[in-house]
């Protein structure tokens, strides 16, 4: 029984076989870390290093990164793949030692 999250309603449980799974990116609530738990549109196509050949995280539109068609990725393996690359933030070269 998948639970979502809503903006105005709070937090919803749902019952169903074919509900989509909620959201697994993490967001500040009331100062806590807490799931989006919003319905996911998207599976992250992230290369994982692990048994799994992709990180398969559940990503609602908000959290989905396009890189390509029908090719989305999670804020965490974003970020790897931008470290990777070497493109940095602007302004990472004054903030690393």
């Amino acid at each position: 029984m998948p639970t979502y999250r809503h903006a105005s309603l709070g937090v919803i449980h749902m019952r169903g076989s074919k509900l989509p799974a909620p959201c697994g990116e993490q967001l500040l609530v009331d100062g806590k870390l807490a799931l989006c738990a919003y319905p996911s549109e998207f599976l992250c196509d992230g290369p994982r290093q692990d048994t799994r050949r992709t990180c398969d995280r559940p990503l609602c539109p908000r959290h989905a990164t396009q890189v390509g068609p029908d090719s989305h990725l999670c804020q965490r393996c974003r970020t790897e793949a931008i470290n990777e690359v070497g493109q940095r933030n602007l302004f990472t070269h004054l903030i690393e030692p």
